[in-house]
């Protein structure tokens, strides 16, 4: 299965995966080599545990998507892939799949699920002209519940100068680069002179082997280009951070803020992260010269682990702050982003298909072989529940219910690809 693939793609071992997921290393490659699942363990558990850890153990979540499926290759150490079972001569070949065995349209999407639109249908029925799920286009769209004002008024701080580091750490899908948005939408109303300095991060990664590596000199051009665009960066380092702490200093002086701001920053390699302690210590006299929010997934967490010796100095100087799932604001969060798509969400969807599609988005993982040993863990980011419920109005248009029910919730969660 593809599962085998991906572990080989990213060095992780079976007996990684097996520890890690709490199962024996038998278990764990009689599921890669040959499909078999544990009897203990119910298949869809079973795909949540392996999505949950090689989510912690960064396999990106494009990845996730088709784990399950057969793969084109054989098995790492075999020559070929291994011949099916044979059918029964006395029967018409089943679409089901044996018992234990995922079919083609199973897919495991308990961290992410996959991108859904509304259909034509959905919109005609239910008189849908704005898509409520589209990204916010004003500030008052955004929902606000009273754990992301916080988050809102934390990043306000840091902009304002005055929180020095922070940290904003959130699950794909939470909702981090709205309230990125949101923050720069509300300097511009505001007209605040704060010069946000965001260097490029496509296809930024921790490593050159995955991809580009952010250095301390890409972020002192990003400074440069935002502070003094008119300005060549020098050639060689030292006069360049020597350009760029003059460059700070001119436009402090003529009462400007700055904030660096850095999306994906799970993926900022050790030694940048370290280098950011040098660009916070630039000051003009005693006004330090520049902010730094970081924007990252629970990754990032890991790595301002001050038990980690090597970033022990600019762990300790990082403020973090997370942003949780919906959870009890479910409901409220989507009643929000129907009226501001001019829509009633009780027209469209019954309150109890609200509780259906929380327990839906509601996962419990084993952590340890005692019948207590279980973790809850929340998907209700605004992500997966747009898509969730998404697929759920799109059904109800297919099959002519008046609203989405709390029976069809649980129908599409089971049969999502």
């Amino acid at each position: 299965m593809i599962l085998g693939d991906v572990l080989a793609r990213h060095g992780i071992s079976q007996a990684t995966l097996a520890r890690e997921m709490h199962l024996s290393p038998a278990a764990v490659s009689l599921l890669v080599r040959h499909n078999q699942y544990p009897r203990t363990i119910r298949r869809r558990d079973l795909r949540s545990m392996a999505c949950a850890v090689l989510t912690k153990l960064r396999v990106p979540i494009e990845e996730l998507t088709d784990l399950f499926l057969e793969s084109e290759s054989p098995p790492v150490g075999e020559t070929e892939k291994l011949p099916a079972l044979p059918a029964k001569a006395t029967g018409p070949r089943s679409n089901a799949a044996p018992s234990g065995n995922p079919t083609p349209l199973e897919r495991c999407i308990e961290m992410l699920l996959r991108k859904q639109t509304l259909s034509d249908a959905a919109r005609r029925k239910f008189g849908i002209f704005r898509d409520p799920f589209e990204d916010p286009t004003e500030a008052r769209e955004v929902y606000l519940s009273r754990d992301i004002r916080y988050v809102r008024e934390a990043l306000w701080q840091v902009a304002a100068g005055n929180t020095k580091f922070l940290a904003l750490i959130g699950e794909s899908g939470s909702g981090k680069s709205t309230l990125r948005e949101d923050l720069e939408e509300r300097l511009r109303l505001e007209n605040r002179p704060v010069r946000l300095i965001q260097p490029y991060v496509l296809a930024m990664e921790d490593s050159d082997r995955k991809g580009q590596y952010l250095r301390s000199d890409h972020i002192a051009e990003a400074i440069l280009h935002a502070v003094a665009s008119g300005e060549s960066p020098r050639r060689s380092p030292e006069a360049r951070f020597r350009q760029v702490h003059e460059a700070l200093i001119a436009s402090s002086r003529i009462g400007v803020q700055h904030l660096l701001v850095i999306e994906e920053a799970h993926g900022l390699p050790i030694p940048t992260l370290k280098h950011l302690k040098r660009f916070l210590e630039l000051k003009d006299g005693m006004r330090r010269l520049l902010s730094v929010l970081l924007i990252g997934q629970p990754e990032l967490r890991d790595k301002l682990d001050e038990r980690r010796a090597s970033v022990r100095e600019v762990a300790q100087r990082c403020q973090i702050v997370s942003l949780p799932p919906l959870d009890a604001n479910l409901g409220e969060y989507l009643a929000h982003r129907f009226t501001a798509a001019g829509l009633d969400l009780a027209a469209v969807v019954e309150p109890a298909a609200i509780d259906a599609l929380m327990q839906a988005l509601t996962i419990r993982q084993r952590t340890g072989a005692g019948p207590n040993e279980i973790a809850v863990i929340s998907l209700t980011h605004p992500l997966v529940a747009n898509n969730l419920l998404t697929a759920a109005i799109n059904q109800a248009a297919t099959l002519g219910a008046p609203r989405v029910t709390a029976e069809l919730v649980r129908a599409v969660r089971e049969q999502m690809p």
